[in-house]
């Protein structure tokens, strides 16, 4: 692949530029740990409780939205997210690897089912603001990315040529719906969550960083 055959760079944001430990520890430890608390039982019947309740909405626009689960959960989520924030961590190479998409003119366009309130919060601590030229939310057309009336939805909203665009995310059951759709130079990541192992991928080509894309795919 050459720099100049890529006109739209569509990226992930959690586990492909930013660590996914965050989300595993504010989801699958905080959260929990709330709802401990605040139902006075033990931690592990909470999490248990709590993995129920979120499992069910897997897929779902619900299951990323800290509006659904504070009305459910009857905690503040905005609140303990600007508590957690400094977790909040880059993967090393980002900025490096959006300044080389710049200096190149391709269309860097964030594509994320993290909602809106939250992304502001993990933008500004990571100081991400600047680097794209489209910020979507999957919040914003009301179905996540991995339904396929986000992808329409997402075509109609601006345009982009499926030929020349590359998509990189962590999420294989996104990553299909993508291909589904049309978008053929789709890329894996292999470590979303630098505190767990690698993921196994097998269907898309893969790399353990974005740092590692010019490397490994521009000729």
């Amino acid at each position: 692949m050459k720099w100049d055959s890529i006109e739209t760079f569509f990226l992930d944001m959690d586990g492909t530029i930013l660590d996914l430990a965050f989300d595993n520890y504010f989801w699958h430890d905080h959260i929990p740990r709330l709802y401990s608390k605040k139902n006075k039982i033990s931690f592990n019947k909470a999490k248990i409780e709590f993995e129920e309740k979120y499992k069910k909405k897997r897929n779902t626009i619900e299951w990323y939205s800290l509006k659904f689960w504070s009305n459910e959960l009857n905690i503040n989520l905005d609140n303990e997210l600007v508590k957690t924030k400094n977790r909040i961590k880059i993967f090393p190479g980002v900025y490096n690897f959006l300044n080389k998409l710049k200096s190149h003119k391709i269309n860097i366009v964030l594509i994320t089912n993290c909602p809106r309130e939250m992304l502001n919060v993990k933008f500004t601590q990571a100081k991400l603001w600047g680097h794209f030229n489209i910020i979507i939310s999957s919040e914003d057309f009301g179905y996540p990315k991995e339904a396929d009336e986000f992808w329409k939805l997402l075509e109609k909203k601006f345009f982009f040529d499926k030929n020349k665009t590359v998509f990189i995310d962590d999420n294989v059951n996104v990553l299909e719906c993508a291909s589904k759709y049309g978008i053929n130079h789709i890329f894996g990541i292999r470590c979303p969550d630098s505190s767990k192992k690698k993921q196994i991928i097998e269907e898309y080509l893969t790399l353990d960083n974005v740092s590692q894309f010019e490397e490994k795919f521009i000729d």
